[in-house]
């Protein structure tokens, strides 16, 4: 079937499909195990060709536990996940490829100050679908291969108590509670678009343990960035670099002592906040 056709009259359970819905039934996710019942939604429009892209992770099970030295944390544990990342792009683009999760991870900048959102769509013990959109930060890849014959996964995790962006809302709007059964099947991790620069944040190691802290908004407000394909990255929608957007906070803020760097989602600009083993 055509994307034409999956967008214009594709439904499942009786209700319309999304723009970015149709993409991925179209793509054939549905095919790799992956069904979601979705409300219709109006997409935001994105920067002249600059596309919104959804990611997808799968695995064969995984793991929800408290993290027991971090109040209202989480670590999410994947088992079985493949190598590869997919991406799908909004209409009227329809890209769709994958990315090595490794790179995958390094990019996106899954840090605790500005982590992406994701939905997490698993299989209960019971049989039944279970879905829950969290914020993810500090994976933890091991590449070495487990029983369930790839790669696993961890990241810390929040749930979130209210999510207003567009790429997520049909999950968000299936979940039952706020909570995942402690071990499932089948999982679907759908990673929401590049998180936008908001912050400029300094680092000096001598005085701040961590190297990192924040020392004001971004001078130019919220700054928009879109999956790169060539770079394998998220970079700023407008084109320019990120070193360009440092130099705006250099100037705006002389503390920074020509350390600082916009927060921060991409590997030069302090890494992806997370380990790749």
């Amino acid at each position: 079937m055509a994307f034409d056709q999956v967008s214009s009259a594709g439904s499942v359970a009786g209700r319309s499909l999304s723009r970015r819905a149709a993409l991925i039934a179209g793509a054939g996710v549905a095919a790799l195990g992956v069904t979601r019942s979705l409300a219709a939604q109006e997409a935001t429009p994105e920067p002249e060709g600059s596309p919104a892209f959804l990611f997808v992770q799968l695995a064969e099970s995984g793991s929800w536990r408290p993290k027991l030295d971090a109040e209202d944390v989480y670590e999410l544990t994947l088992f079985g996940v493949g190598s590869q990342s997919l991406y799908f792009s909004d209409r009227p683009d329809r890209i769709v490829g994958t990315v090595p999760t490794d790179r995958f991870l390094e990019s996106l900048g899954f840090t605790p100050v500005n982590p992406p959102n994701a939905a997490a769509v698993v299989r209960t013990p019971e049989g039944e679908r279970d879905v829950l959109v969290i914020e993810l930060f500090n994976p933890v890849y091991t590449r070495e291969f487990d029983a369930d014959g790839g790669a696993s996964l961890r990241y810390d995790a929040r749930v979130l108590d209210a999510y207003s962006e567009d790429g997520l809302t049909s999950w968000y709007e299936e979940q039952d509670d706020p909570e995942l059964p402690g071990e499932f099947s089948d999982v679907s991790l759908f990673i929401d678009d590049c998180p936008d620069l908001t912050s400029c944040f300094a680092l000096d190691p001598a005085k701040h343990g961590s190297g990192q802290y924040i020392v004001g908004p971004l001078p130019v407000g919220p700054l928009g960035q879109c999956w790169s394909i060539e770079a394998f990255a998220c970079l700023p929608c407008t084109g320019a670099t990120i070193d360009f957007y440092a130099g705006l906070c250099d100037r705006d803020y002389p503390e920074c002592n020509h350390s600082c760097q916009p927060m921060c989602t991409v590997g030069d600009c302090g890494g992806g906040g997370g380990q790749i083993l």
